[in-house]
């Protein structure tokens, strides 16, 4: 019978240190490197590149998403715009049977 403090043969206590002894290995892996002014540099670099490359992307989806409104809002007053037409030729017709059935009837 399994221990109820394990999950799939790994005892969570020790998964937990584990976990910690990587994260601290790398916290000070990390802070090793950036102390070389060259390498805090090269990050510099990687992260004002990917800035850029993300307000990029954002305003390019701006533009798009206007882009999309403004032509959603045109075809929205194209349909309107012919559905009136429709409706005051239905109305036209509608009146002239209306016309046409009352003469026929005296």
């Amino acid at each position: 019978m399994k221990d109820n403090n394990q999950k799939g043969g790994v005892n969570p206590v020790v998964a937990a240190v584990a976990g910690a002894v990587v994260g601290a290995g790398v916290a000070v892996a990390g802070a090793i490197i950036l102390e070389d002014k060259k390498n805090q540099e090269k990050v510099k670099k990687v992260l004002d590149n990917v800035k850029k490359q993300v307000k990029g992307y954002v305003e390019n989806m701006e533009k798009q998403v206007k882009s999309k409104k403004n032509e959603v809002e045109e075809n929205f007053t194209e349909g309107k715009g012919k559905v009136e037409r429709v409706t005051k030729s239905v109305k036209k017709y509608l009146a002239s049977a209306v016309k046409d059935v009352k003469k026929a009837a005296k």
